[in-house]
């Protein structure tokens, strides 16, 4: 039979063939079975099935085959080609049985290529899955002629389903769905089932599994499949949650109607400008500072109405605004209103930007501040009237006090004396409270120039020490110097140095304990000079704390009355420092010490600054 003919045709036939004899050996094989299982050069004739095939034997390649039936299809079976690599194979086997035996003969195709695509198309759907679940997006084909519903596993977990609940779906989503979004729900259904529409969208309210809340659920259904005569047979729906985006729409809703309602009924004024200078939005209160209507002045422009003597500076900032070199700015600015008048305003202005960051509108805050100003005006004419009208003469009633205290060849009476030694000490007060009032309104209005210098803080706090020696013998207190490190150099002006220890200094001996030492320290602290002064007394009161730095302020009227004080000394002393480039504080315990501190820069090698405040 080696040499039949149809042994010669097998051979030579296209697809993979090989027979196997009773002893579990191939007896015959084609050129394609050769090739596909690696034996190019020469044949798989006399190879063991077991080397081939995922079997060790006849009996058990043969148990694929269930009687009565005399062949079997084998899906896949993973082979081995002659390198040992595997072959994934679909199988046909047949057998028959001669006067050799039982005798098999093998078809097989490879399905590498397959399995592949498979693969690939497996991990593709997970992937989707996945992406589906991860995005909570349900899914679901609802089947109009048999009144049926398909849900996904991610639909089920959407609306608190468990993978094993067996309740009717379509039941349980209809008894959920909100009343009064059921009928609308089911309508958006209805317009693809009728026709009039192959997509439709709806969102609407959906009771939680366990009736503690509702949420929203958005659902958009598309026609998924007809029948032959046009008939839809199938429709298609993904549902997602859409709860925290109604939220934040409700939100950003409230948010809108709080920004209107805060825009339009505010005092004070508010406009929305164009870039190009034109009105978008103003509110009452601008119209009523204006002095225009709404209609009549929307035909104007920020710049039509802007004092000439401010347009130039008006112009400079608008133009570094739209440029985008600035986002904001506010300036005290001058408008002429309908009727002529001059409208003194704190201006504020910012740059809105578009999505993509290119300038969009400006927002404008107008205050009024005429009045302000004129009160401003007021208070510097009146601070002149004390500096020429009243310290002058002072000085020179002063002096002479001092002159008739000192001359011996007039005998006044101890009355007399008495007389002329608290009329001095009373004008020395006042001339004090002058000048105080005279600092504060200066450093205020930041016209004080500082000339800063390096200096030894130590010989300085040394010196301020020795000078206000008599705070100390009035008040029956000593000053003490503690300094660690003589060399410290700061950078101070000199004069407003002294001005800032006199301060503290007399301070600490008003409120000190008699007989005990005012401690005056000099150290070095991480990046300045930290000069500190500390006495022993009843500390500052917890409900003056927060005012200690306000002008005029006072602990307790009647003690400052005793002791003496304007109520601007730390105020002045705060600005002096500040605006010399440190810092001022306090720690203060009840019935214990108390600590004022204020830091200076370092000084740099031959440092002299003129600094304008």
């Amino acid at each position: 039979m080696e040499h039949s003919p149809i042994l010669q045709a097998f051979k030579y036939v296209g697809v993979p063939v090989f027979t196997i004899a009773s002893d579990g050996s191939v007896s015959h094989s084609n050129t394609a079975a050769d090739n596909l299982f690696g034996y190019t050069n020469d044949s798989m004739t006399g190879q063991k099935i077991s080397h081939l095939l995922p079997v060790e034997s006849v009996a058990e390649l043969h148990s694929f085959i269930h009687p009565p039936a005399i062949d079997a299809n084998i899906r896949m079976m993973m082979a081995k080609s002659k390198d040992g690599s595997p072959l994934p194979l679909a199988v046909y086997l047949t057998s028959w049985t001669d006067e050799k035996g039982l005798q098999h003969a093998v078809i097989v195709r490879d399905i590498s290529e397959e399995m592949k695509l498979q693969k690939v198309t497996t991990n593709e759907l997970k992937r989707a899955n996945t992406a589906i679940l991860a995005a909570k997006i349900g899914v679901f084909e609802h089947f109009p002629k048999e009144n049926r519903t398909v849900v996904s596993q991610s639909w089920r977990h959407l609306i608190g389903l468990a993978d094993d609940d067996t309740a009717d779906v379509q039941e349980e989503w209809r008894s959920r769905v909100h009343p009064d979004d059921l009928g609308p729900a089911d309508k958006t259904i209805q317009v693809c089932l009728d026709g009039d529409s192959d997509i439709a969208k709806l969102e609407y309210r959906f009771r939680s599994k366990d009736d503690t809340h509702w949420f929203w659920l958005c659902a958009e259904i598309s026609v998924s499949q007809r029948d032959e005569e046009g008939r839809i047979t199938s429709v298609i729906g993904v549902v997602k949650d859409v709860t925290e985006r109604r939220k934040t729409e409700d939100s950003l809703r409230l948010n809108t109607e709080y920004f209107r309602s805060a825009f339009e009924n505010t005092s004070i004024g508010h406009a929305i400008i164009a870039l190009d200078g034109r009105w978008l939005r103003v509110n009452n209160a601008f119209c009523e500072l204006i002095g225009f209507p709404r209609e009549e002045l929307v035909k104007t422009n920020l710049r039509d109405l802007t004092h000439p003597d401010d347009l130039e500076d008006s112009c400079k900032h608008i133009a570094l605004l739209t440029a985008g070199e600035i986002e904001t700015y506010s300036r005290e600015r001058r408008y002429i209103r309908a009727n002529g008048q001059t409208l003194w305003g704190k201006l504020t202005v910012s740059l809105v930007r578009d999505e993509n960051g290119v300038p969009d509108h400006i927002i404008v805050q107008l205050m009024d501040i005429t009045e302000q100003r004129q009160l401003a005006q007021m208070k510097g004419e009146f601070v002149a009237t004390i500096s020429h009208e009243l310290r002058t003469p002072l000085t020179s009633v002063i002096g002479s006090l001092a002159l008739l205290t000192v001359m011996d060849d007039e005998a006044f009476s101890d009355k007399a004396k008495r007389l002329l030694h608290v009329a001095q000490q009373n004008g020395k007060r006042l001339n004090v409270l002058i000048d105080d009032i005279l600092d504060f309104e200066k450093f205020s209005a930041k016209q004080v120039t500082f000339n800063l210098s390096g200096e030894n803080i130590a010989e300085l706090v040394k010196d301020t020490l020795f000078t206000n020696s008599e705070f100390a013998n009035k008040f029956g207190v000593r000053f003490e110097l503690k300094c660690d490190d003589a060399s410290l150099r700061g950078s101070v002006d000199v004069k407003r140095f002294q001005q800032v220890m006199a301060n503290l200094l007399s301070n600490a001996a008003k409120f000190a304990h008699d007989d005990t030492a005012i401690i005056a320290e000099v150290k070095d602290v991480a990046g300045c000079i930290e000069i500190a002064i500390t006495n022993k007394g009843d500390g500052i009161p917890n409900e003056f704390r927060d005012r200690i730095f306000i002008p005029f302020a006072q602990a307790a009227e009647s003690d400052n009355r005793n002791r003496g004080g304007t109520g601007l000394g730390l105020t002045i002393t705060k600005q002096i420092v500040e605006q010399t480039g440190g810092q001022i504080g306090y720690e203060s315990m009840p019935d214990g010490m108390t600590t004022f501190w204020f830091t200076v820069p370092y000084a740099e090698p031959a440092e002299v600054i003129v600094l304008s405040a």
